[in-house]
């Protein structure tokens, strides 16, 4: 038998090994660094098959404002966020498409606040397509948004190897080494700034009904996904999410895409103009301008479940098989408790038109104790006490008082702090009223 040469052995040897380094390089750098999209984009695909009632559709809205696991506990829905920041309207059909593959009868929610701008980027489609499995609808998801840039066949390949470009790929995986596996907590939010901030967003809400010119790229994009829909017989809500808005040019796009889609039939949740229905505080439920913290979130996720239930027929199905998210509930409420008090999470016995107690001060009363005061809120039967102790420690519930004073005898410790809620009772039940998030530090 003729003898390969050994210039061509070390030829083949070379490219063999150049192409599995290639591959365990793509499959290592696949996904770009960016963890909320890991877990709400990445996690959907461990649902079981046919399992969700509904998907929630947009940009980092969708988890900001929307908690699965408080739907789930509180409503018994299953509704998960298929979202990525900066996610582009122009990706909707092929994401309904996609995830229509193992949740062919769930209903869509699509959030079409991100039509405020073209604003569509390398980065933003790097979030969304880099967590989708490899398949032909995922090629052509690619090639279509990247069409939209105006991208040629070189500058494409970024997409499908984004370590050829992507700076920040490297210097994550350095940083951090691989993406960790899905938390199992079905997208809800768990970063820092959503759980411990709030930002009074008040002189900067918008709300207008004008409307604005839009693209006729966008506007093909809206009546195309129309189309589809109802070609498909998809259900889908559309909603817009109260929230500040850039400018008034962007919130008149909002209202064009809106009045198109009511135009052909569809049906769209405006909450702007239904604001103080979802009880939403402007002054601390806002994490920034456009996403709501922990307790707005809370407020959001129990209204839209009781609108779902009331107007799309979705129900209650807790029971049965649920044990993941049963146990998302479990986990996901642990980590929320140094920032939620227990009476938050139940939307059935809230009453917002009680408002937070105003002049709350907690003042040293002796060595061992200390003095919690506030006004009297109108309408308020009598008030509970809540301290927290530490940055991570949980609410705990003090006692109840009628009055509008409340001694602390408990042993002091460094950074305690503590908020008051009034209630009142009504038809035998206790309803509980708004509270200082941060509470006051003891002076």
């Amino acid at each position: 038998m003729k003898q390969i040469p050994s210039a061509v052995r070390r030829t083949v040897a070379f490219w063999a090994v150049f192409l599995v380094l290639f591959f365990l390089m793509t499959q290592a750098f696949s996904t770009f660094p960016d963890y909320r999209s890991y877990q709400s984009i990445g996690g959907f695909y461990l649902e079981e098959e046919g399992s969700l009632d509904a998907i929630y559709l947009g940009s980092s809205n969708c988890y900001a404002f929307w908690s699965a696991p408080v739907a789930w506990h509180n409503y018994g829905l299953k509704v998960y966020p298929y979202a990525s920041p900066s996610q582009p309207f122009y990706a909707l059909e092929y994401l309904i498409r996609e995830t229509r593959k193992t949740q062919p009868d769930a209903m869509y929610i699509i959030n079409i606040n991100s039509v405020e701008s073209d604003d569509l980027t390398p980065n933003g489609i790097h979030y969304l397509i880099n967590y989708i499995p490899e398949s032909e609808n995922r090629q052509a998801l690619t090639n279509h948004l990247a069409d939209l840039l105006g991208y040629n066949m070189i500058e494409k390949l970024e997409f499908r190897f984004p370590w050829l470009r992507m700076r920040e790929l490297w210097l994550d995986r350095i940083k951090n080494g691989p993406v960790p596996e899905p938390d199992g907590l079905m997208g809800a939010s768990t970063y820092e700034h959503f759980l411990e901030d709030s930002e009074d967003i008040t002189a900067r809400y918008l709300r207008s009904d004008r409307k604005k010119a839009i693209p006729m790229m966008l506007t093909e994009s809206v009546i195309g996904l129309l189309d589809y829909c109802d070609e498909e017989g998809i259900r889908v809500l559309f909603v817009s999410v109260p929230r500040a808005e850039e400018s008034e040019e962007a919130l008149g796009r909002i209202n064009a895409v809106r009045d198109i889609i009511r135009s052909h039939g569809r049906d769209v949740l405006d909450m702007n103009p239904i604001f103080a229905e979802l009880s939403l505080d402007l002054t601390q439920d806002y994490y920034n301008d456009k996403h709501t913290n922990i307790h707005g979130s809370v407020k959001f996720t129990n209204y839209l479940c009781e609108y779902l239930i009331g107007h799309c027929g979705l129900r209650n199905r807790q029971g049965g098989n649920s044990a993941r998210w049963d146990e998302a509930w479990r986990r996901y409420a642990e980590i929320i408790a140094p920032w939620t008090l227990d009476i938050e999470l139940d939307s059935r016995r809230r009453d917002s038109a009680l408002p937070a107690p105003s002049g709350l001060t907690a003042s040293a009363g002796g060595e061992a104790s200390v003095r919690i005061s506030w006004e009297a809120v109108p309408g308020a039967d009598g008030y509970r006490v809540y301290r927290k102790t530490g940055k991570t420690g949980a609410w705990e519930l003090l006692g109840e008082t009628s009055e509008t004073a409340f001694e602390d005898t408990g042993p002091r410790k460094d950074e305690t702090r503590y908020t008051v809620v009034a209630q009142r009772a009504a038809n035998g039940e206790i309803y509980y009223g708004n509270f200082w998030y941060q509470g006051v530090e003891a002076a």
